[in-house]
This record gives structure tokens, sequence and C-alpha cells, in this order.
């Protein structure tokens, strides 16, 4: 059973586009390249992420990171976690960390935030239901977004103006609306995404087309991926191959239809 349509609160609505569930399943599906943060909080045990070197345990509570390859799991017990989903960029406002110093990475949120993260993982852990599971994560997040908010509006809306408009942003232009030098530009949003702008804006490309063939179960790629700015279907396949370790038309399949990550947009 997978529940996708918990809304954070107001405050938090602008950072978090929402909070989600996964129960009572078999198996994982592939992580893949993604431009925001997931904080997860396994309250069962937590799967194992599949290196070339073996499995490794994740941590009852972390967070996955903006990332830029894929990810095997596979669950070791009964699966069951509540996530927080923030947008890209937006992780910046809850922590100290640069996102470029989190990159592809699964932090323990002891590791994170210390004291505070221990306390929080305990009472999430505790916690026996799903409503009070929300109210200490928006109290500890409110806490957080109250200690470390960033008073960049310009960095929210470059990194919204790349993800949404991929295809539309030039990014040289960018600075220049926003009256900043380019080295500023560059190194601002590396930190806010962990990423360069360019390298940015190619990730969120690729995780709109492939969302959009996932949620609506479509084989049939080479249309979208050139109406999303692909010079053809090599240049798409080669990207794929490098960023899910498969070809489109192996990836594309029932079995992972039924079984991802992406979930459509909540209406206001």
């Amino acid at each position: 059973m997978k529940v996708w349509n918990l809304k954070p609160n107001t405050c938090l609505r602008p950072y978090i586009s929402r909070y989600w569930l996964w129960e009572d399943e078999q198996d994982l599906p592939k992580l893949l390249p993604g431009t925001g943060t997931e904080l997860m909080f396994h309250y069962h045990q937590p799967p194992a992420l599949l290196t070339p070197s073996g499995k490794n345990l994740l941590p009852n509570c972390h967070i996955i990171s903006p990332r830029y390859g894929f990810y095997p799991l596979k669950p070791t017990n009964r699966i069951g976690f509540i996530a927080v989903r923030f947008r890209a960029g937006a992780f910046r406002h809850f922590c100290n960390e640069a996102s470029n110093d989190l990159i592809d990475s699964f932090i323990d949120i002891k590791d994170l935030w210390g004291k505070k993260g221990n306390e929080f993982e305990q009472l999430i852990i505790g916690a026996r239901t799903l409503e009070e599971r929300i109210r200490i994560i928006e109290s500890f997040l409110m806490e957080f977004l109250k200690k470390h908010h960033r008073s960049e509006p310009w960095v929210d809306l470059a990194v919204k103006n790349i993800l949404y408009q991929y295809n539309t942003t030039k990014l040289k232009d960018i600075s220049g609306d926003l009256f900043i030098s380019d080295r500023q530009f560059q190194r601002k949003l590396k930190e806010s995404v962990g990423v360069s702008p360019k390298t940015f804006q190619r990730i969120a490309r690729f995780e709109s087309v492939v969302k959009n063939l996932l949620l609506h179960k479509n084989k049939h790629y080479v249309d979208l991926a050139l109406a999303n700015g692909y010079y053809d279907q090599s240049h798409f396949i080669k990207e794929f191959k490098n960023n899910v370790g498969e070809s489109p038309s192996a990836f594309l399949q029932d079995e992972n239809f039924m079984s991802h990550f992406y979930n459509e947009k909540l209406t206001d």
C-alpha cells in the first residue's frame, strides 16, 4: 500500500512538496537520479543499499540527498517508512551544510543534526500513529527552519526556473536577469543543489521525462524525449543508460510502471 497525498502545513509548503508513505510491499524499486532531498524514517528495519562490494544497511532515519546516479535498494525485512520530500534546493533552509557537501549520499540524521537528530529519530520510531509522526516531523522541521533559514529568494527563484523551465531557460541569461555575477550564480547554485547549474538542468530534464513515462505507463519514449530537448533517440538512450543502468526499452516495462518513487503533483 502506498499513500502519496499528505500535504505539509502552510509554513512548510514552500520548501516541502509532501509527506509520503510506503508500506506492506515485498520489494523496492531502483532509486533514480533526482534533484530533491528526501528525509526518510524507517519504523521497521531499513533496506540495504546494494553496491559492488555488497549490501550496506541504511540508517533507521536518514536523508537521501540530490543524486546523480542510480541506487538499487533491497529490503531486509518488513517495509514501512514515512518520508519528507523537499523541493529542489530547499533543504539548505533546514541545516548548515551546503548541498554540494551532501550530494549522492545517505546521511544519518544524528550526523546531520547531532543531539536534535537523535531526539528526532527516537520520537519518530516510538510514535504509534501517522498523525503523531507528522506532528513530530513538523515540530522539528519548523524549529530547524527557524534556525537555518537563508534569506536568498533569488536562489530559490533560479532553482525553480531551471527545474520547471529547463527547455527555455538560458543559464547564461540568469545572472544578468538577477543582477549578479556569473561566478556568484554558479557558486550559489552549486551550494544549493549540489552540482553546477548545467548539470542540474540536465538532471531536471531527465527526471521530468522519466517521471512522465512511468506515471503514464508509456513505453514509446522517443517523441517525449525529443519534445524535451534531446537531440535524437541515441542521445536519450545514452543518457538513460548512464542514469539508470539499462536501456529505456529494457526499463520501461510493467514491473517498473507498477513500482516507482514518482507521484502526481498534489493540487493546492
